[in-house]
């Protein structure tokens, strides 16, 4: 990974000197150790390949080095060192280190650096500090950062550089230098106005962005993640106007490394970024009228905000510190400068106020409208006189944890708004939603009934209500993890529209979902696991759905539950990519994937493995299309059928593929107008058994079953198509198509066995 650190600490300008066109020298193996430190004026040239600890020193003003496109692999230090000289040049040398810098110039007036390829493994590829730095065409790699100031980039030249094959950009003495291209390594603005940093990812091995004498020049909506050790993302010297908002700063593989270093600079903001693991966040040195609010500095295991002198006017507020409460501060202000609007439990107070700090500790503060009433203590000589009891949300997000909530009511949400759980909840009851335009986010936090009998952990009670999000959030030890209705109660029930559900996981509830008389459901990319029989209600379910319409299941995962999704009385609903594995309670009818009882449904490309019953289904014109049903008891139960439609499916290695006769619902005979078509029924016990009369079975594949098909199955359904036009053997015929049963059956004529499959009572109808 790759560094350009341009650096540039005032010193007294040279005037270039012609180079000594006489003084030919020549660099190669055999002189190398005496031929490296260059002491005298001229040029210089390497003649192959050089392998060796040490770099080249140069000792002289006036010097050029010409790599010849030959190889410098330094393991001991710098490739190219040079320390108060002038006029240096180094060009078309391919450097390799991996101790020190590739080149490293300090106070070098008047260097060049052209046509270089250079690879570092652990600082930065070029470091400079000087005046008049030329960098030209250069391709770098592999680098980290080190120590620089910007006061004199305006007598740099750079053009035409790469990091890791991504341009570097580098902008002087312009007005309304706009947008900055994304494809962006590492960004220098020196004496320009106007000038945005937008939407950009900057991962590479650089201080990512210089700004120096300039103002008005925005970093907004970044990730800032690059690889550098002992070092900062951004540098703003001598800078005004300069706004740093909305941006990601994370880490790569090291972690030794600030977010932002600003010295000499004014009215500076700093707002809405979110820093996480780095080893410090802010440094400031004689900057002045500048606000700090509304970031999130979490796990900064150094300095969240340190000052070195000639700091004033600097106000930091309404800020979040999460374990990032080490400030190295003496003449900062930490609140507000004036009234700020901030949000406390739902409300929107107006007041001076300071910043949210998660280890704040004091047993005797009282809450004064989101505020403690006794200040925290930064350090000896600096407070926080306003420290706010929450987070300061980025979005007007309510945030809950277990102090909000009742022992015996839990939290009733009154009101539209975007709720979420800042830590796992434990209570009697959860969360009952008496508001529509609610949203819940469990942020991934578990909210965890304590076993009464009759508890919901998140509910609505008498209304209507529409648009309803649940999502990221964890419900166990419920009655009913989500209940919409709440079944337990004498007060008039909801009726709920537009429930999405999402990314949540259900577990040891008797019922993970209930849902009656509601419509508009989308339950998806969800857990449901061990929802079982236990105390008030008489059996356990994934999800219960009663008297529905126009739900949608889709990505989830049913396992180890009574029954997987019970559906009674719902209407259109679809069942789309669901695992149901291992659902095998024994009592009653439970211990199934699928109980449905439903007019208009439909099951698609679903898994069913080591059920006791894979699917229950009841009803008219519902389909089970492209699923499979693996080494389940029974694979799939038709019963009181009527216009439904199997097609699609595998059916492998159960007692029985598909059966009307089960111990729960006894031998059914109402399964009618059907159709069984294009499904594998493979080493079943007994592939097809089918009560029931005018059900059309063709097209499937039976083979290595120990009975392909039971007799019953026999009266009164059809084994063959209706007249249908095929194609076999390259020609197109008109006909019925029965099934294929994996054994020959005589000579074919057309694709069809002249002698019919051997099955006692078999009724074909014409």
């Amino acid at each position: 990974m790759v560094t350009l650190i341009l650096s540039c600490i005032g010193f007294v300008s040279a005037i270039p000197l012609e180079l000594d066109p006489i003084d030919y020298n020549q660099i190669n193996n055999s002189n190398y150790d005496t031929a490296r430190n260059i002491t005298s004026p001229g040029m210089y040239y390497l003649t192959e390949n050089i392998s060796n600890t040490n770099g080249i020193i140069i000792s002289s003003d006036n010097v050029m080095l010409d790599g010849q496109g030959y190889f410098l692999n330094i393991t001991g230090n710098c490739g190219v060192n040079s320390t108060n000289h002038n006029n240096i040049t180094v060009k078309n040398v391919k450097i390799t280190t991996t101790s020190y810098s590739g080149i490293y110039f300090k106070n070098v007036n008047f260097p060049t650096v052209e046509n270089n390829t250079i690879n570092t493994t652990y600082l930065c590829s070029l470091w400079g500090s000087g005046y008049n730095f030329t960098v030209v065409n250069n391709s770098m790699s592999s680098g980290f950062g080190g120590n620089y100031g910007l006061e004199q980039l305006t007598t740099y030249k750079v053009v035409g550089n790469t990091i890791n094959g991504k341009p570097i950009y580098f902008y002087k003495n312009e007005e309304n230098i706009g947008e900055i291209p994304s494809d962006a390594s590492q960004i220098i603005i020196s004496n320009c106005t106007n000038g945005q940093i937008k939407n950009l990812t900057l991962d590479e091995n650089a201080v990512v962005i210089y700004i120096g004498d300039s103002s008005e020049i925005t970093v907004k909506n970044c990730t800032i993640k690059p690889n550098i050790y002992h070092d900062y993302d951004i540098y703003l010297i001598n800078s005004e106007n300069c706004n740093v908002t909305n941006n990601t700063f994370g880490i790569s593989e090291n972690t030794n490394f600030g977010v932002i270093k600003s010295y000499y600079s004014n009215n500076i903001t700093i707002s809405e970024n979110t820093l996480n693991g780095m080893a410090m966040g802010f440094v400031f040195y004689k900057v002045t009228n500048s606000n700090i609010f509304e970031n999130t500095f979490e796990n900064v295991y150094g300095v969240s905000i340190g000052e070195q002198g000639g700091v004033s006017d600097v106000y930091v507020y309404t800020n979040n510190f999460i374990n990032s409460t080490r400030m190295d501060v003496e003449n900062i202000t930490f609140n507000s400068p004036a009234n700020v609007s901030y949000l406390y439990n739902g409300a929107v107070y107006s007041g001076i106020a300071g910043n949210y700090w998660n280890d704040y500790s004091e047993p005797e503060a009282i809450i004064n409208n989101g505020i403690w009433s006794i200040p925290y203590s930064i350090n000896e000589l600096v407070n926080d006189s306003y420290p706010l009891v929450k987070e300061k949300p980025e979005d007007g997000k309510i945030h809950l944890t277990q102090s909000d909530f009742d022992s015996e009511t839990g939290y009733i949400i009154n009101k539209s708004g975007t709720y979420v759980l800042d830590e796992d909840i434990t209570c009697d009851m959860g969360i009952r939603i008496n508001a529509s335009d609610v949203i819940i986010s469990g942020w991934r936090h578990c909210l965890i009934g304590t076993g009464f009998n009759m508890s919901a952990g998140i509910y609505t009670v008498n209304g209507t209500y529409e648009n309803i999000e649940i999502k990221h959030i964890l419900l166990k030890n419920w009655a009913v993890g989500l209940s919409a209705p709440y079944f337990f109660t004498d007060e008039p029930s909801s009726f709920v529209s537009n429930l999405a559900v999402s990314d949540c996981t259900f577990e040891f509830n008797n019922i993970g979902v209930g849902s009656a008389v509601s419509e508009n459901i989308t339950i998806e990319s969800c857990e449901f696991i061990n929802n079982t029989i236990e105390g008030e209600i008489p059996f356990g379910a994934g999800i219960l759905s009663f008297q529905n319409s126009n739900a949608d299941i889709t990505n989830c995962t049913f396992e180890s539950n009574s029954v997987g999704v019970v559906s009674e009385v719902d209407e259109n609903i679809t069942i789309e990519s669901c695992e149901f594995i291992n659902n095998t309670i024994e009592e009653g009818p439970f211990g199934a994937g699928i109980l449905m009882q439903n007019f208009n449904a439909d099951i698609t490309n679903c898994t069913f493995e080591y059920n006791k019953r894979g699917a229950i289904l009841e009803g008219e014109y519902i389909t089970a299309d492209s699923c499979e049903f693996i080494n389940n008891t029974i694979g799939l139960i038709p019963a009181m059928f009527y216009n439904g439609t199997v097609t699609g499916c595998t059916f492998e290695n159960n007692d029985y593929g598909i059966t009307t006769s089960d111990g729960f619902i006894g031998k059914t005979i109402e399964v009618q107008e059907n159709t069984i078509s294009q499904n594998n029924f493979i080493e079943n016990g007994c592939g097809l058994y089918l009560g029931g009369v005018n059900n059309w079975v063709y097209l499937n594949r039976f083979e290595n079953n120990g009975q392909n098909i039971n007799s019953i199955s026999l009266f009164g359904n059809y084994f063959q198509s209706p007249e249908v036009t095929y194609e076999y053997g390259g020609e197109t015929y008109k006909g019925r198509l029965g099934n294929y049963y994996g054994e020959e059956l005589g000579t074919s004529n057309a694709g069809i066995f002249d002698k019919p499959y051997g099955i006692e009572g078999m009724l074909l109808r014409k």
